[in-house]
């Protein structure tokens, strides 16, 4: 398993998607950090798009969307800390 792992990594160095593939790993965290944060929002949310540092989320309600934008600056710093690297710069909320 360390091996295919290895090539892997090597492979997505090589053809230089270290981003994409970062990019597509921040969609699937939106759940776990909503989750630890909002509870009640887990299943009102989720994550559309990433694209130069802004983050697109879907909101079944204007409130949810209206939480979201007041915990921004939090929910950037857990979604980056489980990256590991400075990714989302901005979150985008819509209702």
């Amino acid at each position: 398993m360390q091996r295919i792992n290895k090539t892997l990594y090597a492979n997505i160095r090589k053809y230089k998607i270290e981003d994409k593939v970062k990019a597509n790993e921040l969609l699937k965290l939106w759940d776990k950090v909503i989750a630890d944060f909002m509870p009640h929002a887990v299943k009102q949310t989720m994550a559309i798009s990433y694209e130069k540092g802004v983050l697109k989320i879907a909101a079944l309600s204007k409130d949810i969307a209206y939480q979201i934008h007041l915990y921004q600056k939090r929910l950037i710093q857990m979604l980056n800390d489980l990256l590991g690297k400075r990714m989302v710069f901005k979150i985008v909320c819509e209702a």
